[in-house]
């Protein structure tokens, strides 16, 4: 977006409009694309001075006053839409990694605002494809900084799980990807969110299987996936579903022999050889299973040798 589109009545030396006394103070009429917009004093000077900042490239303040007109102006037609544009425009640059000046001096990472700044426009865009681009910039953004932190992928599952649920999932957004639809893409993602944040066999494996005795149906990798392949089955062959399902069972499983192992390690051959059963019993096929059957039959050995 470049600039908003205001035209103006000129009254004698007067710009932007024509002040008309009132109770309320000064009263401003803007022309908006073929539209003549009336406008209060105090909505003109918040719009101007930010678009004064914006030009400026002092994008904290310019956002400080936008948000100020969207609070106050919310009368304000077609004007108050290309705000809540900007300021989506100006979120991103946020979540993109956009520093602040701070004393003039340090300078300090304005990603928390970016986020706030996204969540805010969702309330206030409704069910629009705004609404919608906002909460997809926020999930795709704490997914992003998993990379380094992997507790962000919960959040990003979390984000991505509140896409599926509040929007039409035939909701098409331009450049989502890897389906173009959103619904799709979000189940997708938190499929994906769960799995990445698995951290390997010594720690719990509840992103990947779902959490015990839970009923939902998107709790853990594998039950998104499970998801995905029954409502998108030609997608799901598409998109090599059935081989990240085969992944995650053996992650499973290595988990679970894991745990055989540890036993075994502290001479507790009786607990171990009950995960190895248990790895045999539900995980077949998978080379986990077959390690698991080798300790098994290892240490049944061993117990016989004792025997004699």
């Amino acid at each position: 977006m470049h600039g908003f589109r205001v035209g103006i009545i000129v009254c004698g030396a007067a710009l932007w409009g024509c002040g008309v006394s009132s109770v309320m103070g000064e009263t401003w009429y803007l022309q908006h694309g073929g539209e003549w917009q009336e406008m209060s004093q105090q909505c003109k000077e918040l719009l101007d001075k930010g678009n004064e900042y914006y030009e400026q490239d002092k994008y904290i303040k310019a956002a400080r006053k936008y948000r100020k007109f969207l609070d106050e102006c919310k009368d304000s037609g077609e004007l108050y839409d290309e705000v809540l544009e900007r300021q989506y425009e100006i979120a991103g640059e946020f979540l993109a990694g956009r520093k602040k000046r701070v004393l003039g001096v340090f300078r300090m990472s304005t990603y928390a605002e970016g986020i706030k700044m996204m969540e805010r426009i969702r309330e206030r865009a409704g069910d629009s494809e705004l609404a919608a681009k906002a909460a997809v910039e926020v999930a795709r953004s704490y997914e992003s900084r998993g990379r380094k932190k992997k507790s962000r992928y919960i959040s990003a599952y979390q984000s991505w799980l509140d896409v599926y649920e509040s929007y039409d999932k035939q909701m098409r957004l331009p450049g989502l990807s890897p389906t173009g639809e959103l619904g799709k893409d979000a189940l997708l993602a938190m499929a994906r969110c769960q799995e990445l944040a698995y951290r390997g066999p010594m720690f719990d494996a509840a992103d990947l299987s779902g959490r015990p005795l839970s009923e939902n149906a998107f709790d853990g990798a594998r039950r998104c996936y499970e998801q995905f392949r029954t409502r998108y089955p030609s997608e799901a062959k598409k998109r090599g579903i059935d081989a990240k399902l085969r992944k995650i069972d053996e992650e499973i499983a290595k988990k679970d022999l894991w745990t055989g192992h540890y036993y075994q390690t502290r001479g507790n051959r009786s607990a171990a050889n009950l995960y190895y059963q248990m790895v045999m019993r539900d995980w077949p096929g998978t080379e986990a299973s077959a390690e698991a059957r080798a300790m098994l039959a290892e240490n049944m050995s061993g117990k016989e040798k004792e025997k004699k």
